[in-house]
């Protein structure tokens, strides 16, 4: 199969066309067009990546689900019907596995995090400390990763991925208004938790 680009968007007109090219695309995949699927693998591993890191907050941890995902993706690819757009099926299969991911007990500690407790003792940021960019990217990263699942969830759809409140709803199998109202309170949450990092 010759290589289909997907499009920049622009209107309405080519929003269509970029539509149409992936469902040539997903069409051929499901037949085991396996350049097809590099193709959509191509174009969404990014966001998907940023996704799970975000969720997870570790990047050996997100490394291995992202690639548990996309075999899932794979697998389940038959099974796609077009019900909803690809991006949010793909975000399901996302953030279930990432909630899988968070149930199971670590059974073993990376070299890498026994290293870096022997190597850099961290003794906790000075308040000088806390106004620093890095510092404070850190926090809000923290912040946001204690945030309960369904609220961390909509914040990383929304702020990460800049779904519109229709798509995070469709992602997340709820209501606009449910989307709003976790939103509203995990905002609420983070501006609380923030403040009393000041």
């Amino acid at each position: 199969m010759s290589q289909i680009p997907f499009r920049v968007i622009d209107g309405a007109g080519n929003r269509n066309e970029q539509l149409r090219d992936e469902q040539v695309l997903i069409v051929s995949a499901q037949h085991d067009d396996t350049l097809a699927f590099q193709q959509l693998y191509d174009h969404y591993r990014d966001r998907i990546y940023n996704v799970i890191y975000y969720s997870l907050d570790d990047r050996q941890q997100a490394e291995d689900v992202f690639q548990s995902v996309f075999v899932k993706v794979f697998e389940s690819l038959s099974g796609f019907r077009f019900e909803s757009s690809f991006l949010t099926w793909m975000y399901r299969i996302t953030l279930n596995e990432c909630k899988n991911r968070k149930r199971r007990p670590q059974l073993f500690v990376p070299i890498s995090k026994i290293r870096e407790g022997l190597e850099e003792p961290d003794p906790g940021p000075g308040p000088e400390d806390l106004h620093a960019s890095g510092q404070r990217s850190r926090l809000v990263r923290r912040a946001v990763m204690n945030l309960k699942p369904k609220y961390r969830s909509v914040i990383i759809l929304k702020y990460i991925e800049e779904m519109s409140y229709e798509k995070i709803a469709e992602t997340l199998d709820c209501s606009p208004g449910t989307v709003a109202s976790r939103l509203s309170r995990a905002l609420e949450i983070l501006g609380t938790r923030l403040f009393l990092l000041k």
